[in-house]
Order: C-alpha cells, then sequence, then structure tokens
C-alpha cells in the first residue's frame, strides 16, 4: 500500500476511542519494548510475557519471527477482541473506552509514534515516515491539529534507535528462514534485571557471530 509521507508536519489528534486497541490490529513489538512491558507486570524475565499469553511470535513478510501483543476476547452483546493493556471500561452503549494502561512511558513504540510509521532501507542507509492510520475507522486522523514530526522524533530519539539496531539484526539475517526458537531465544527472551542498553549490545555481539559464521 501507498502512505503518504510526512515530510516536517502531520495532523492528527487521538480522541482515545480505542480502536487501534481492539478488534483486528496488530501490535508489532521490539525487544525494548518487551523490556518495557516485562517490568510493568514486574516479571524477572520476558519469557514470563510468552508464558502468560500476552505476547506471541508471529512470522513478518522478511520471514523474521517477531513478538506481538496477543489480544483478548470477551463476549457481551457480540465477541469483542482487544489488547490485554487496554483499560476495559464499556460505556452503556457496550463501546470500549480506549484508555492504555502503559501510557505514557511503558507503550509500545508503535503505538506512541502512531499515526506516524517508519521504514527502514538499511541498503541505501535511508528512513523515512509515513502516515498510518491507527485504524481503518480512526477519528482522529480528521482533527486538524498540526503536529511537528521533528518534536516525536526527538521524544522517541532513544526507543527509535533501539529499534533501529534490532531491524538492522533482522534485516541482516534476511532470507535465513530461520525457525522461531532461534528469534526467540537470539531477540526476545532475557532478563529485565539488566539495563537495556547491556542486554542489546549483548544481542548484537551474539548475532555478529551467527552472521560471520553464516
Amino acid at each position: 500500500m501507498n502512505f503518504p509521507i510526512i515530510q516536517k508536519t502531520y495532523q492528527f489528534e487521538c480522541t482515545r476511542c480505542g480502536n487501534c486497541c481492539s478488534g483486528e490490529q496488530q501490535v508489532n513489538l521490539n525487544p525494548y519494548d518487551l523490556y518495557k512491558m516485562a517490568v510493568y507486570k514486574g516479571y524477572n524475565h520476558t519469557r514470563e510475557l510468552f508464558e502468560n499469553n500476552i505476547v506471541h511470535l508471529v512470522q513478518a513478510q522478511n520471514n523474521a519471527w517477531i513478538p506481538q501483543i496477543k489480544f483478548k476476547s470477551i463476549k457481551r452483546k457480540k465477541r469483542q477482541s482487544f489488547c490485554p493493556f487496554l483499560i476495559n471500561e464499556l460505556d452503556e452503549h457496550d463501546k470500549l473506552l480506549g484508555l492504555c494502561s502503559l501510557h505514557p512511558d511503558k507503550k509500545p513504540l508503535i503505538c506512541a509514534m502512531a499515526p506516524a510509521g517508519r521504514i527502514q532501507d538499511f541498503k541505501n542507509n535511508s528512513e523515512e515516515y509515513i502516515f498510518v492510520k491507527p485504524a481503518a475507522d480512526c477519528p482522529g486522523v480528521d482533527i486538524q491539529k498540526e503536529n511537528k514530526l521533528s518534536d516525536l522524533i526527538l521524544s522517541k530519539k532513544k526507543e527509535l534507535d533501539y529499534e533501529k539496531r534490532f531491524l538492522k539484526m533482522l534485516d541482516a539475517l534476511d532470507q535465513h528462514y530461520l525457525a522461531p526458537e532461534f528469534y526467540y531465544k537470539s531477540f526476545y527472551s532475557f532478563s529485565t534485571c539488566k539495563i537495556f542498553e547491556n542486554i542489546l549490545q549483548e544481542i548484537e555481539l551474539l548475532q555478529a557471530k551467527h552472521t560471520h559464521l553464516q
């Protein structure tokens, strides 16, 4: 799909409708997202996110296996699926109120950046930001509130750097068709008792050795 490229500003304001946190939405994660979530839940290890069915692995288009939030389901008048971190308050019309329990500091980067999506091109060492509706029926995209892309990038600079380093490692493994267990052990299973920067450095060293052996 073709999405508009964000140059300097974009028009958007979140209305807390919850549409991007429910239904068939997919929330992909990076290792730092797992770290933040595990800390929020009081877990000493990210494997507890998988063991408690909060997160599972899915295969991306480049054949890599990436973590994704596993949505829960409730059945009232009709079955509804929603993010487990969504505060499940229903109004008188059985509509979920879109309040995120991870907001603002523990929420996934993809959620914090919305509606700005980032495209990385490691071959050309370039990146661009595109405007992606958080949900097909997102009312926030119709609100004429101007946002500066530079402000958003600056506010998430550390996390964007962590994700870029992670994606670069995945890119180096492109077309290797490795099993999900490899990705789980290599990228997504670690203790939260360390500083994340140290964790990421350890992952990078291991992946550099693996790529060299390939």
